[in-house]
Formats: structure tokens, C-alpha cells, sequence
């Protein structure tokens, strides 16, 4: 789909990111612990910006100190580079320089200079020149197609969310960083809780942000305020230092009014999830939401899109006043049968006697059922409970 849009001969390179690693052995397959990036160029010239990983000074890898191995008094470490020309045909570039006459790579002026400051060298006498390239005057170690050195969120990193789908801001920088440059626009077309948005700003980039779901679009909204310290206002926006939230299309009252399946269709994208195809016979699933780092499962399925893929949350939406006690019986009989841990149920409100059964559930089974109303969506009140 990526060759169609772009054109395949646009297609750069496939970028691997290390997420996690691999915990235990009991599984029948290899575990998933990547995610895949691709990298596209064309409309014109593009941006590419080659990324480095600083080398550390102080903790040397083997290979890193293998190649600086030459120490100045000063301790600064460095390696002999070959200042011979790769290209035969350049008189402008032959000349005799302390006994040897080659094809250099420097003028005859530029050459004595640097033999007078100290960065021109005879390793030994009699010896071909070379030059001093300091580890500390490099920009690091070049980055390739395999990323290995950026975690992914854990449950104590102070930027997350709790949204499921939620990736680090340092890998969505480094995106942006290669690919970008100051003051470029940066469009996330599916940019979620907002990730991508806060690298662009951080990194002076402009940006745009679209995401289908309400709640993505107030907890990115939440996300700019507090990282960003940017404001949600039409005229400092036009002036570039705030921002703006255009078509958020629902209230209560419109959400009520609309068919019964649009609603559904709405609860379930609104909790990043995805809808049933098929809304006769879902024998009381509405659709799924499928978390961060799920795995194939051992034996494939018939139903559904995505039912390769074996750990998921049902979501059930009832678009009455209030969800009863009958409708969460519903919902514990499809999660059991689904053999499910976790499940959501959406709806205006909850009568007492559902809630009960949701903690008395809970007891039974050891089986979470998270309750939530659509004003709790439609607010900035839901991210931690998705998680």
C-alpha cells in the first residue's frame, strides 16, 4: 500500500526497532519484539539528516577503542588516517611531500600546515604521512537500519500515558530529526495521544496532528499544555505560539441521536479500538482493542480482521440511559466464553445493581470489567484506565 501511495522506487529502507526483549522460552513461536519502520522519500528533494550515537569517552566499546588507539600527552585519543587521493588523475594534487611523491587528497599549502600544527605526522622515519582524526571531533558512531538503544515505555517512565498505543518520544525524535528540518511541517495523520506532535515542537519543527477519536485528540491536547507549555488559543496560535483543536463533531445530546451502529462505531474508535465488520450476530462484542506488543497466536482464526492476533480487550456499547445489571450479565458470558481478563463496557450511565455485578465479577472470576460513560470519553478522564 506504502509502493502505491508513495511509488515504490521512493522506498528507502526498513528501519528495525528493538522494543523489548525476549521474556521466557514456553512459546511455540519466536517472540515479537520489534516494530517496523519504514523510510520513503520523493515529491522533489528530500530531506536526510545522518544520524550519529555520541561516542562515550569514558566507556569505549572494544571496536571504538581498537580503531582511536594513539594518545596525545594530553590524553586525547586518535587514530592515522590516509591522506592518499582515491583519484590518480589530479596534477593539481601531485606533489613531493617529506620524501614521498603521491596523488594527495590536500593542496601542498594545506599539507604543510597541518604538518606545522601537529595534525600531519610521520608515524616513523621515512614513513608515508597521515593525519591525526581525533575520537573526540567525531560526531559519533553512524546509526544503521537496526535501532537497539531506545526502550520502550515502561510502567514507571514519566511520560506515560496509558494510551495503548503509546511510543516513546525519543524514537519519534530521532524519526524527525533524520527526515526533518527546523521549521519544516510534520503531519501525523494517526498521531493518537499526540507522541510525534511534542517531538516536532520540541525539535522547533511546525506540525499538524488528525486522529478519529475525540479522547486522542483531548489527551494530546492535555499533553501540549503540560509538556509543551503551549496554550489552546485561536489568536496565539496565528501568531505560532499556541495551538488549536478544529471538529471535534460530538456532545451527549448529538451521540444520542445517531443510529444505534454509529454509536458503537464511535465508543470503539474513540478507545482506540476496532470495530466489528460484521454488526449482526457479535454475539456481545463491539469490538477490540489490541494493546502494545500483542503476539501471534499458535493457531489462526476465521473471524475477523485481525483475529491472527490472540490478545485483545472486548469492548460493549449500549446507547441507553443507563446500562443494567441484564446487559452485564450479556458481556460476562461473552468474555468467559472468550476467555478474556479484561473487558469495556460503554454507555450514558450505570444503575447500581450493574456496578455491583461488575465488582462481584471481579470476585468470582478474577475478571475486569472497566465501566465507562461517554461523557468520561468525551473528557480527558479515560487514558489511565485504557492501559
Amino acid at each position: 500500500m506504502l509502493d502505491q501511495i508513495f511509488g515504490e522506487q521512493n522506498f528507502h529502507t526498513e528501519i528495525i526497532w528493538k522494543r523489548t526483549t525476549a521474556k521466557g522460552l514456553a512459546s511455540k513461536s519466536l517472540p515479537n519484539n520489534h516494530d517496523t519502520i519504514f523510510l520513503y522519500g520523493g515529491g522533489g528533494e528530500t530531506t536526510f539528516n545522518r544520524p550519529y550515537d555520541p561516542y562515550d569517552l569514558d566507556d569505549l566499546d572494544a571496536k571504538a577503542a581498537s580503531k582511536y588507539s594513539h594518545r596525545d600527552p594530553d590524553g586525547r585519543l586518535y587514530q592515522l588516517s590516509n591522506l592518499t587521493n582515491p583519484n590518480p588523475d589530479r596534477p593539481n594534487l601531485t606533489y613531493e611531500f617529506l620524501g614521498h611523491k603521491k596523488v594527495w587528497r590536500w593542496t601542498k599549502e594545506r599539507m604543510q600546515e597541518g604538518y606545522e600544527t601537529g595534525i600531519v605526522v610521520q608515524p616513523s622515519p621515512g614513513a608515508v604521512p597521515r593525519m591525526k582524526r581525533y575520537l573526540d571531533e567525531q560526531e559519533g558512531r553512524p546509526i544503521d537500519s537496526v535501532w537497539t538503544d531506545i526502550p520502550p515505555i515502561n510502567s514507571q517512565a514519566k511520560e506515560r500515558l496509558g494510551y495503548p498505543t503509546q511510543k516513546p518520544l525519543k524514537l519519534l525524535e530521532r524519526i524527525l530529526e533524520i527526515s526533518s528540518k527546523p521549521n519544516d511541517i510534520v503531519l501525523d495523520a494517526f498521531c493518537g495521544c499526540g507522541t510525534t506532535l511534542v517531538a516536532a515542537q520540541t525539535l522547533g519543527r511546525q506540525w499538524i496532528g488528525i486522529d478519529i477519536s475525540p479522547t486522542a485528540c483531548r489527551v494530546m491536547a492535555k499533553r501540549l499544555r503540560d509538556v509543551c507549555k503551549l496554550r489552546e488559543d485561536e489568536n496565539l496560535w496565528l501568531s505560532g505560539r499556541g495551538f488549536i483543536i478544529r471538529d471535534l463533531p460530538w456532545t451527549e445530546k448529538q451521540l444520542r441521536a445517531i443510529p444505534p451502529f454509529e454509536f458503537e462505531n464511535w465508543a470503539v474508535i474513540a478507545l482506540g479500538g476496532i470495530p466489528n465488520k460484521t454488526q449482526v450476530g457479535d454475539m456481545g462484542i463491539d469490538g477490540r482493542i489490541y494493546p502494545v506488543g500483542t503476539e501471534p497466536a499458535a493457531a489462526g482464526k476465521e473471524a475477523g480482521e485481525l483475529d491472527f492476533m490472540d490478545d485483545w480487550y472486548p469492548i460493549q456499547v449500549k446507547q441507553r440511559d443507563k446500562i443494567g445489571r441484564p446487559d452485564i450479565d450479556s458481556f460476562e458470558a461473552a468474555m468467559l466464553r472468550t476467555k478474556r481478563k479484561k473487558g469495556f463496557v460503554v454507555g450514558f450511565d450505570f444503575t447500581g445493581d450493574a456496578l455491583r455485578e461488575i465488582d462481584q465479577f471481579f470476585r468470582r472470576e478474577h475478571v475486569v470489567i472497566v465501566p465507562l460513560t461517554v461523557q468520561e470519553i468525551l473528557e480527558e478522564t479515560i487514558a489511565q484506565r485504557l492501559a
